[in-house]
């Protein structure tokens, strides 16, 4: 099992959001404009729940804001004063982190796949296989920019990422036999 630091929190669950549950009036509303969106919903939730949690406010007071770098639009990567943050979903999971120091991102995974999966993924990254790809996807969160950064451009070992001249350390905690997770930080 793959420990984090104190100072980086993590919690996930399934996706399994039923769009009449109580929990969407945590919600902004930018971010009840995208309810269609259940992993980004249920992402967002889990987020304000972690984040409540860390910042002793009720969820619903978390000042949660994401605003695009390239159009100025509500759909950027999120943004909570105190901390940094980041999400990740995917058909089988949702994933939340939050740092109280640095800069932090995270990518989940499913585990398994197809060889057309696989050369995707190598063709993108340059190499690697989904542990790869969690890796590149979380130092860019981390970092950022994300996929406006090439991802071939990332330099990953077992234990940390580069990213131009940032390094990020990598952990991959074991949620889920099924699944892959990387999370990056950088001090």
């Amino acid at each position: 099992m793959t420990y984090l630091p104190d100072f980086i929190r993590i919690r996930w669950q399934r996706p399994s959001l039923d769009p009449k549950t109580p929990s969407l009036a945590l919600l902004s509303p930018e971010e009840l404009t995208r309810v269609g969106d259940r992993g980004f919903i249920q992402a967002r939730m889990l987020l304000r729940e972690l984040a409540g949690e860390l910042l002793f406010l009720d969820p619903a007071a978390v000042p949660l804001s994401a605003t695009c770098p390239d159009c100025g639009g509500p759909h950027g990567q999120p943004r909570i004063p105190g901390l940094t943050v980041s999400l990740s979903h995917c058909a089988a999971a949702i994933v939340a982190v939050a740092a109280l120091e640095g800069t932090v991102g995270v990518d989940v995974e499913p585990l398994g796949g197809t060889a057309e999966r696989d050369a995707a993924i190598a063709d993108v990254t340059g190499g690697g296989g989904i542990r790869h790809w969690t890796s590149v996807e979380a130092a860019l969160k981390a970092d950022g920019r994300g996929l406006r950064v090439d991802p071939r451009g990332v330099n990953v070992t077992r234990v940390s990422a580069t990213v131009g001249d940032a390094r990020y350390e990598l952990w991959h905690p074991e949620l889920a036999g099924d699944l892959q997770t990387t999370v990056a930080w950088r001090a």
